[in-house]
């Protein structure tokens, strides 16, 4: 099976835990492009999508994730979220991206004098109404995040069942 750098890997010596951890330690700097997602198998999609967004999540928040450039994949990331049984999170998530979409964000940001994947932090200059911006961080308070759910459980066992399948 390819894996995300585009080599052959031998899927079956993995359980969902550890493939997922091998993939979180190497898909930042693996060189490979999350552009070749459609390469992969639709699992390894599934957690790469998710550890992305909790990646992104967990180090910048969710107005970040808005104007960096994983806002692009939200689609694939909310149908992630669905894959593992989580629509919860999904649906939070659908109704932060209506209120705030990441395209609009993005062009916004891209708009100013930032490069692509400069973007450490939210940029509080958007002209987003404060009552949305208040409503985008209450909502983003019931994300997996910020409660007790665990999402890894569900990503791990979603992952060793299509594991098992192959």
């Amino acid at each position: 099976m390819q894996w995300i750098d585009g080599s052959e890997i031998d899927i079956k010596q993995y359980t969902g835990e550890s493939l997922c951890e091998k993939m979180s330690l190497e898909m930042w700097n693996c060189g490979c492009d999350m552009e070749q997602h459609t390469n992969w198998a639709d699992f390894i999609q599934v957690a790469y999508f998710i550890i992305a967004f909790d990646t992104e999540l967990t180090m910048g928040g969710i107005f970040t994730f808005l104007e960096n450039s994983i806002g692009h994949y939200t689609p694939q990331i909310i149908q992630a979220f669905r894959a593992i049984n989580d629509d919860n999170d999904a649906d939070i998530l659908a109704e932060i991206c209506t209120l705030c979409p990441p395209e609009i964000m993005r062009s916004e940001f891209l708009a100013g004098s930032h490069q692509e994947y400069e973007i450490t932090c939210f940029n509080a200059n958007h002209e987003l109404k404060e009552e949305i911006a208040d409503r985008i961080v209450e909502l983003s308070r019931k994300l997996y995040l910020n409660t007790d759910f665990d999402i890894w459980k569900l990503l791990f066992s979603f992952v060793e069942n299509k594991i098992a399948a192959l």
